[in-house]
């Protein structure tokens, strides 16, 4: 007896139930691999902390979040300063004997980092390039992640006298030209954000994703700091976009990008790469992952209050922060 195959039309049924099946998976499949490149970012930072806590171990202090060198000449960032803390000893090993004629911001300074990509500076689900390239022969890695150097009072104000309105915030544990102990942190260490991503595209007013976020700066790289001398001693100063790099300052709440222009008041702040008050921002859609100084990790979503998160970048201002 000859067997019968498929009809036309059981063939599309079959397809169609196939279809139905992906259909249904597909978001399932989407979300655990968001849920992994999470978990990898949340790592990185962790790995980050651990730098900064192990950079403490040995010299008593945490590092710089940036410093200077001199009058108008570029210091290393907190990124460089914990190389040696998180398995790139070697590399930092390379550019040390370079800072006695160069400044950090320098291309020769930067070419033992040429093409060296760093992992744990790079969140997975960052639509930003991985690399900048400064000349032919200095291609850096773009990392995804900002030291948080405190809190100013613009967006929503903080009941914080030393907080002024605008420039760089010096009441966090990385500060521009000043290294601090974990005594200074008095709100406790659970308690004190250090690091935060700055891993999607910043939007200007109108505009398209032309520029990168608010940490890094397209023009200075992973290893240039600031080159300014102001010490802010827990205040606000009155630092520009071009003074300081790889550090951000809080000042409005998380993901305060909506891609069609900027919200109430974000004029005020200084925002734009290596803009000191960008919002931190990220590629996760759940919300930025955030690193505090006894080494955990959170993810802060757009609903975490402002004023909850500014309190949270202020290593000493007394108030009682509540579940966030």
């Amino acid at each position: 007896m000859k067997k019968r195959g498929f009809t036309l039309v059981e063939l599309l049924v079959v397809i169609a139930i196939i279809g139905v099946l992906v259909a249904l998976l597909l978001p399932a499949v989407q979300a655990a691999r968001e849920a992994a490149r999470r978990m990898q970012c949340g790592n990185n930072i962790k790995q980050l902390l651990l730098g900064v806590q192990n950079y403490h171990d040995t010299f008593m202090s945490c590092p710089y979040g940036a410093r200077s060198r001199g009058t108008n000449g570029w210091g290393p960032s907190w990124l460089f300063a914990i190389t040696p803390f998180c398995e790139q000893k070697a590399l930092y090993d390379r550019i040390i004997p370079l800072e006695a004629t160069h400044q950090y911001n320098a291309a020769t300074l930067r070419v033992p980092a040429h093409n060296a990509k760093i992992k744990y500076m790079l969140c997975p689900s960052s639509p930003l390039p991985e690399t900048q390239a400064f000349t032919a022969t200095t291609v850096l890695t773009a990392p995804s992640y900002g030291g948080i150097a405190g809190a100013t009072a613009d967006g929503t104000n903080l009941v914080e006298t030393r907080l002024s309105s605008g420039g760089m915030g010096g009441s966090g544990m990385l500060v521009p030209n000043e290294s601090l102990t974990f005594a200074a942190c008095q709100d406790g260490t659970s308690n004190c954000i250090v690091v935060g991503e700055v891993s999607d595209w910043y939007y200007a007013p109108g505009q398209t994703p032309a520029r990168r976020d608010a940490g890094l700066s397209r023009d200075m790289g992973w290893v240039a700091g600031t080159n300014t001398n102001v010490v802010c001693s827990g205040t606000s100063q009155a630092l520009t976009n071009a003074n300081v790099a790889n550090l951000v300052t809080i000042a409005y709440r998380i993901g305060m990008n909506d891609r069609t222009g900027a919200d109430t008041n974000w004029a005020s702040g200084n925002i734009n790469i290596r803009g000191t008050q960008t919002p931190l921002l990220s590629g996760h859609p759940a919300g930025c992952v955030t690193g505090f100084l006894d080494g955990h990790v959170q993810l802060m979503t757009a609903q975490t209050p402002v004023l909850t998160l500014k309190r949270l970048a202020v290593r000493d201002d007394g108030n009682v922060v509540g579940g966030f």
